[in-house]
């Protein structure tokens, strides 16, 4: 009787860990984490620490590190590609609203930025994290593509301006603590002006 009782508890407090951490909350622990410090600082221990639960709770959601990487590899991509996209398709009726909604968006969160800037900097020592990067470039560079040509900007210069835009987010994104908020606005408004010419 004893022996039941004691198991039941342990099965109750195993739940309980489970459940006060869930899988999602150690990816975007680990996400957060990674915009802040790297893919290096991305370890069991600190995110348990981070989240308030033991070590156990990791193991309940993920095999390994590894299998962590490939969540938040996953996640990464549909957070910041197709769910991005599928809110600017979403707000923006307009063809002329979607573009400027896309940079909006793209530049309202600096937790985005450290995050793209992490991601990026991880893919340089990584494969699957550098397929990760290449597969979401396509992605957005093919999506600015189809806003450019629905501007009605042919083909092949919709492509070299969608690099162009794509190229300067980029870059906004390593410096946009050093450009500043109204930098970056004026930048992009003239981007939106040589878009018209």
């Amino acid at each position: 009787m004893a022996v039941t009782q004691r198991t039941k508890k342990q099965a109750t407090r195993k739940a309980g860990a489970e459940t006060k951490a869930g899988r999602q909350d150690w990816i975007m622990a680990a996400l957060t984490l990674l915009g802040r410090a790297g893919i290096d600082a991305v370890r069991v221990e600190p995110l348990a620490e981070r989240l308030g639960v033991t070590k156990g709770s990791f193991y309940w959601h993920f095999k390994d590190r590894d299998a962590l990487h490939a969540a938040m590899l996953e996640a990464w991509q549909a957070g910041t590609t197709q769910n991005v996209i599928d809110r600017v398709e979403k707000e923006s009726a307009s063809r002329d609203g979607r573009l400027k909604a896309l940079i909006a968006i793209a530049l309202e969160h600096s937790w985005a930025a450290r995050l793209e800037t992490g991601m990026r900097a991880w893919a340089k020592h990584d494969a699957r994290a550098a397929q990760a990067i290449t597969e979401v470039d396509a992605k957005r560079l093919d999506y600015v593509v189809s806003l450019l040509i629905d501007l009605g900007i042919e083909a092949r210069t919709a492509r070299l301006r969608a690099q162009i835009i794509y190229l300067m987010l980029i870059g906004v994104y390593f410096a946009g603590e050093v450009s500043g908020e109204r930098t970056q606005k004026a930048l992009w408004q003239e981007v939106e002006r040589l878009l018209r010419s």
